[in-house]
This record gives C-alpha cells, structure tokens and sequence, in this order.
C-alpha cells in the first residue's frame, strides 16, 4: 500500500485576493496605455505633455507588471510575493485618500478593493498555505 499526500486546495480567500489583482492589473495597465496614447497625440499636434503624465503612465504599466508577478507568486506558494502585495495595497489606499480629499469619490473604489485584498491575502487559511510544508517522505508497507 503507498501513501501519498495531496497538495491542498488553494484557500478561497487567497482566489479572492488573486481575482480583485486580476481587475487591479487591467485597470493599471489599461489606464498606463491609456496615458500615453494621450501624451503622444498631444506631441503629435505640437501640444506640450506635462511630464508628469508620462510618470504616472510609467508607473502605472510598472505596478501592472509587478502585480502579475507577485499574482503567479502567490499561486506558487511564495510568501514573499503577499509582503510587496501589501505594500502597493497601502499605496493604493494613500492615493485613494488623497483623490477622495481632492473631491475624486471613485478613489473609495481603489481604497475598498486595497483593504479587501489586504485582509484576504493575512488571513489564517492564507498564511497556512503559504507557509512551506515539511517535505514528507514517501512510505511504502505491504
């Protein structure tokens, strides 16, 4: 008789936290493109492009970019990955204080999806299947 042992299923809050990145990697990468379509038709027609613009629109495709990285992290068990997570999600609430201070109310978005995906990504189940298995041995009776 061989006894075997199953890898566990991944925890339902951690496919939460991997679906809300998903939607947070779209919209930063879609809002980066989006900046510097504009900035090139403004050069185009000999408008000046606040290079700003071009800061934001870098870092935008930049988070997008890490963000799909630390996701296929997370699905691969590396705990690391949920640390720099949690640092772009508090950057994320920041910058959506500060839009909502500005008067931008679609910054409560951003701050609810940042604070769901912090408090899936530290939950119990979440860290126990991040956390490393003792390599077990393969036993063989019979």
């Amino acid at each position: 008789m061989e006894q075997t042992t199953q890898r566990p299923r991944m925890p339902f809050s951690l496919k939460v936290s991997l679906g809300i990145l998903a939607f947070q990697v779209l919209s930063n990468g879609a809002m980066g493109v989006l900046l510097l379509y504009f900035a090139a038709e403004d050069a185009e027609h000999g408008r000046s492009v606040p290079g700003l613009q071009y800061v934001l629109a870098y870092v935008s495709v930049a988070v997008a970019v890490v963000l799909i990285g630390c996701a296929v992290l997370l699905g691969r068990r590396v705990p690391g990955a949920r640390i720099v997570v949690a640092v772009l999600e508090v950057l994320t609430v920041i910058s959506g204080l500060l839009a909502v201070v500005q008067g931008a109310v679609q910054g409560v978005v951003g701050i609810v999806l940042a604070v769901l995906v912090i408090a899936h990504l530290f939950r119990a189940d979440v860290s126990a299947w991040l956390r490393p298995a003792p390599a077990e041995s393969v036993t063989r009776t019979g």
